[in-house]
């Protein structure tokens, strides 16, 4: 009975890298691209500001309507907010547009180095574990991390810093507002946390599933007759 209880709790240990682990994966992948890293990383700090300043505009238009203000500063503010939503939506293509180029060269690049491991080890590794498994592995699981390299990342980025930032909008109109909203967020935090601990070992086990599959599919095709 004990170690039904602790055995799992080493796997899930296990499955758990450090953050070091990941900076490092970024890093070596990510370096050989540091000039189109570095403007994505620009895109998306202009991206965010873009963000913050669309309320600000509506909020300076609502206002000055309320107190009945000139008519000529709602329409240039209409027009800068319409400027402004159109500079974010090509800033956003463009950061699509990096991101994905980003993304496919570095998994490219660690699908090689992956060839290249399994290439130098022995028979037994080979005979243990199927081509239609390794096809999986290779492929399949390096195409999942193509969201780390672009999207995730991005995404992640993105959002903390945004949240920070209305965070500290938050605390300029009202510091009461402030406090309250980011209590939430830290609370919100924590539950995604803890919902991501228990959602990584269903995801390991369902690569898994699925590099089973793609054996059983490939020794299933081998033996069949043209």
């Amino acid at each position: 009975m004990l170690h039904r209880n602790v055995l799992p709790r080493e796997k899930e240990d296990k499955m758990r890298l450090p953050l070091k682990r990941y900076l490092t994966l970024l890093k070596t992948y990510l370096k050989p691209q540091w000039l189109r890293a570095s403007l994505l990383a620009i895109l998306l700090l202009t991206s965010i500001g873009l963000q913050l300043l669309g309320p600000q505009i509506l909020r300076y238009f609502i206002d000055t309507a309320i107190s009945g203000g000139a008519t000529t500063s709602l329409v240039m503010a209409g027009v800068f907010f319409i400027g402004v939503a159109l500079l974010n939506l090509g800033v956003s293509v463009a950061t699509t547009y990096f991101s994905e180029y980003v993304a496919w060269t570095a998994t490219n690049q660690l699908r090689a180095d992956l060839v290249a491991h399994c290439l130098s080890l022995d028979m037994s590794f080979h005979k243990e574990h199927t081509p239609g498994e390794l096809i999986e592995r290779i492929d399949g699981d390096v195409d999942a991390l193509s969201n780390f390299f672009s999207q995730f990342t991005l995404h992640l980025l993105n959002n903390t810093l945004v949240g920070i930032a209305i965070l500290v909008l938050f605390f300029l109109v009202d510091w009461r507002v402030g406090v309250t909203m980011t209590a939430f967020a830290a609370i919100a935090l924590l539950i995604m946390v803890l919902i991501q601990r228990r959602v990584v070992p269903f995801f390991v086990k369902l690569r898994q599933v699925n590099a089973e599959f793609s054996s059983f599919l490939g020794e299933q095709l081998a033996a069949t007759e043209d």
